[in-house]
């Protein structure tokens, strides 16, 4: 997903903004509430992620800004 494209941007914007401000709130990026977990029989990884959906890696993408903005890093 190119979200240097400004209709990329413009169509996820709330939750791009959301996981920006989840970052700054200093909740980890597995709080993505559109990360969808799912039960294995697995006792050693009793529960895994399916693949992120684009609202998913949106709020991903805000979280990432925030957390590169607090280190002082360039966009």
């Amino acid at each position: 997903m190119d979200f240097t494209a400004f209709s990329t941007r413009s169509k996820y914007t709330a939750q791009i903004n959301a996981g920006y401000s989840a970052r700054l709130d200093s909740a980890g990026l597995s709080t993505n509430p559109h990360m969808v977990w799912v039960d294995t029989q697995d006792e050693l990884e009793p529960r895994k992620v399916q693949p992120l959906d684009d609202k998913a890696l949106a709020w991903q993408h805000g979280w990432r800004l925030a957390d590169k903005d607090q280190k002082g890093g360039a966009r």
